[in-house]
């Protein structure tokens, strides 16, 4: 990437970062925001700039520079200084000097509280730079106050009330302009950018308002500014930008604007002591404070904070909406099921036998037959029952704790309570979880206390031992290694069940009762076509307006550990596979690049060629360019989702040895809104050698649109 297009993003996402856009549009208009005052406007672009070319001299990373991570705070310096400072022949240099000082006290909080506390550094080191230049010029008497320029009302708009008014040039105040032009600018990019921000800024606003007029404040005097345009901002930021935008929202508003009043009275109280402008501090203590206190919680609820790469507050919505529907239950151990070949849940959780109150998360599993019968002939034998004797899997890697064996068998329809688990084996998988399977054939436990096992290994056979009136398995996942502890509720992490006429995927989920579950075939060759590893490079051929186009893809991973895939055009798409299943977990870019397609295409791709499997997957909305109906969404998400999108897969394996994944995309609207749906075929084709060979899909003039993976040995 070239030297300039770094330094353009860095300076235009630089502004953008002040009310937490990622839009180089949004940026553009706040910097012309910032030039209604041209010589102010030229001193903040200069900030920025001279704060940016320091982190690139330095040789700080890259990405961080061009996302605005340094120069955000540097330019707010810069205007803070003009806005309260005269120029004069050593504004220039002292400037200079103190973008130095705040550069370096920036990267020291922004990375510290990242790590320290996960959280953003907001304006602190902005502001803390701002008080050294201040205690400075108070000792030497450099610069004078610039009183024309101080936080009071002076511009009006014509037969506009005196609160509109303000409201503008609050905005504007957050820009280092008092200009009431400004304000309206800012507020025309926020509305452009989100409605959620949009109406959040006037809410914040109201109810700084409603403050002022119970604490008898003047909203023209400076105190009652400096609440408002602080109410403004930390409603943007607990509303929707740096917690997910929920029907929690407004509260989240209100409490954050009680509390930045409080913050703002008091600390102007002091700061005046000592001639310093409270400005944006109380809006950094009180989001700090709230989001930092809302870390401790033991749910979350539908107060989220956010815990991705922000987009506007509607996609940071979209995302986690979709990420909850998609891996919820996710957990990092991918659990297996503790046999082979298809059982049945004869009882599941909160059973009508047994698995009550601290035993409620358990499962018992049988083998039955087409009829539903669990045994041959009469069934009076052990040896009638489908599952007798058959081989029990550790359900994942581990150590063995615990081993009980030399149990009698019962004889059908009796049991042993006096030794109620009967022969069992206790895995430690490590991270707080245990596993336990119970009813074990008497001396057929393979393992012995102290054994490593892997995922799929041998443990013993299935038995009729303790409190079991027939041959089953019970199984459980429990926090320790007692014998009959506790159970807890934890997913089998990829399964199949068996609908009849097809078998659908079930992932990090529950098996409910009578269900016929059996493990899922990995196929090698499909695994390895979606085993994307860092560094990895691919070409993507496809036609345009009947020209050849070609896109160069290759495997990154971020600072975070995130692999993802980027385009040669600067798309890019999250993702992770565990052993069974790939998953594309975000995308970012345009949506007429190949990797886009390629995202919609393969969202989830097990690692299978069982003919039978189907399995669905969600999408966010916002994955998709219909503009009229993101602003129908946009307007209604705090109260319901109007929209939805699925994808719907199946596999099959063609003649010639390839693997062929169809994915139907189907976009439908809910309520008044079910009219609106169309859908889309994917297709993404493996070849029989295990490379990506194509993927492709039909549009609405019936045109196939192809995209071919060309390997390395064929360029």
């Amino acid at each position: 990437m070239s030297l300039s297009i770094i330094i353009i993003d860095s300076v235009l996402f630089s502004y953008s970062q002040i009310f937490f856009s990622n839009r180089r549009w949004f940026g553009l208009l706040v910097l012309l925001a910032t030039f209604i005052s041209p010589v102010h406007g030229s001193i903040i672009l200069f900030s920025n700039l001279i704060t940016n070319i320091i982190a690139l001299l330095l040789k700080y990373e890259q990405k961080k520079i061009r996302e605005g991570f340094y120069g955000f705070n540097g330019l707010l310096l810069g205007g803070a200084i003009s806005f309260f400072y005269k120029p004069n022949e050593y504004f220039f240099p002292i400037l200079l000097i103190f973008l130095i000082i705040n550069f370096f006290i920036n990267a020291a909080i922004e990375n510290y509280f990242a790590f320290a506390f996960n959280l953003p550094g907001l304006s602190f080191p902005f502001l803390l730079s701002f008080y050294l230049f201040a205690i400075f010029n108070s000792a030497l008497h450099l610069f004078d106050f610039n009183t024309e320029m101080f936080f009071q009302s002076t511009f009006h708009l014509i037969s506009v009330s005196t609160e509109i008014n303000l409201f503008l040039q609050n905005l504007g105040f957050l820009v280092l302009q008092n200009s009431i032009i400004s304000g309206l600018i800012v507020l025309i990019a926020i509305l452009f950018f989100s409605r959620i921000m949009f109406l959040l800024s006037i809410v914040g606003y109201l109810f700084a308002l409603f403050y002022l007029h119970f604490f008898r404040i003047p909203i023209d005097s400076q105190l009652g500014i400096l609440i408002s345009l602080n109410s403004i901002i930390v409603s943007i930021a607990l509303g929707g930008s740096l917690i997910i935008p929920s029907n929690r929202s407004f509260v989240l508003s209100f409490l954050g604007v009680s509390v930045v009043t409080i913050f703002t009275i008091v600390l102007s109280t002091l700061l005046q002591k000592v001639n310093l402008s409270v400005f944006v501090l109380p809006f950094n203590f009180t989001v700090f404070l709230i989001i930092y206190a809302l870390k401790f919680r033991e749910s979350s609820g539908e107060v989220v904070l956010l815990y991705f790469k922000p987009g506007s507050p509607e996609e940071n919505y979209y995302y986690h909406k979709n990420q909850k529907a998609r891996f919820e239950k996710y957990k990092f151990i991918n659990v297996g099921l503790p046999f082979n070949g298809e059982w049945t849940v004869s009882q599941g959780f909160d059973g009508e036998f047994t698995h009550k109150e601290d035993w409620r998360y358990a499962f018992d599993f049988v083998v039955t037959d087409e009829k539903g019968k669990t045994y041959d002939n009469t069934g009076t034998k052990l040896e009638d029952y489908h599952c007798y004797g058959l081989p029990v899997c550790a359900t994942y890697k581990g150590k063995v704790i615990k081993v009980i064996d030399g149990i009698d068998e019962n004889e059908v329809g009796k049991v042993n309570i006096k030794q109620n688990w009967g022969n069992t084996v206790i895995i430690d998988h490590g991270q707080g979880l245990f596993s336990a399977v119970s009813h074990l054939k008497k001396n057929t436990i393979r393992v012995k206390e102290g054994d490593e096992v892997e995922k799929g290994d041998v443990l013993g056979n299935c038995g009729n031992s303790g409190r079991s009136p027939e041959p089953h398995i019970h199984f459980q996942f429990q926090k320790n290694d007692k014998l009959g502890a506790a159970t807890i509720k934890f997913p089998f992490g990829h399964y199949l069940v068996n609908r009849g006429e097809f078998l659908e995927l079930k992932s990090y989920d529950y098996p409910l009762k009578d269900e016929k579950i059996q493990k899922l075939e990995i196929n090698s060759k499909i695994k390895q076509a979606f085993n994307f590893e860092y560094g990895d490079k691919f070409e993507v051929q496809f036609k345009k307006d009947e020209k050849v186009v070609k896109e160069i893809w290759e495997v990154k991973v971020d600072p975070y550990n995130i692999p993802y895939i980027e385009a040669s055009t600067g798309s890019y798409a999250t993702f992770f596979a565990d052993e069974e299943v790939f998953y594309f977990t975000s995308y970012v870019g345009k949506k007429k690049d190949a990797l886009y397609h390629f995202y919609l295409a393969a969202i989830q791709i097990p690692f299978t060629s069982m003919n039978k499997v189907r399995w669905n997957d969600t999408y966010p909305i916002s994955i998709f360019t219909n503009k009229l109906i993101m602003i129908l969404s946009d307007a209604l998400i705090l109260i319901y989702n109007p929209f939805k999108a699925e994808g719907n897969f199946t596999i099959s394996e063609e003649e010639n040895g390839d693997y062929l994944f169809l994915n139907r995309i189907e976009f439908f609207g809910n309520g008044i809104f079910s009219s609106i749906n169309w859908s889309r075929d994917y297709k993404v084709i493996v070849d029989k050698n295990g490379f990506l060979k194509s993927f492709y899909f039909i549009d609405r003039k019936n045109i196939k649109n192809e995209f071919t993976f060309i390997m390395e040995e064929e360029r």
